[in-house]
C-alpha cells in the first residue's frame, strides 16, 4: 500500500511540475522587470509578489509564486541577496537585486 502511495505522490509531483516549466522564463521576466523597475536597494520577495499584484500579472497571493523564480535568477547570476529586512509578517526577509 506504502508503494501505490508513494508512486501516486511521485506522479502528481511530476505532474505539477510538468504544468509550471513553461510558465517559469515567463515568471522569471516579470520578475526581473518588477525588480528593474522597483526601488534601487532592492526588494522583498513579498514586495516583488504584491508589485505584479498591482501591475495584474498575477492575482495568486502565494510567496511560492516568486521565491522559487527568484532562486533559480540567483543561481543563474541575475539577481543577488543585498541584505534583509522585516517583512510584514515580522520575519526577516532577504532583499533581492539585480546584478
Amino acid at each position: 500500500m506504502i508503494t501505490v502511495k508513494n508512486s501516486i505522490t511521485k506522479t502528481t509531483q511530476l505532474e505539477s511540475y510538468a504544468k509550471v516549466i513553461p510558465k517559469r522564463e515567463n515568471r522569471k521576466e516579470m520578475i526581473m522587470a518588477v525588480l528593474c523597475n522597483g526601488n534601487k536597494d532592492g526588494m522583498t520577495a513579498e514586495e516583488v509578489l504584491e508589485q505584479l499584484i498591482a501591475d495584474g500579472k498575477t492575482t495568486i497571493r502565494d510567496m511560492n509564486y516568486v521565491r522559487p523564480r527568484l532562486t533559480e535568477l540567483k543561481e543563474s547570476g541575475k539577481v543577488k541577496v543585498v541584505g534583509s529586512r522585516i517583512s510584514s509578517t515580522r520575519v526577516r526577509t532577504a532583499v533581492w537585486k539585480i546584478v
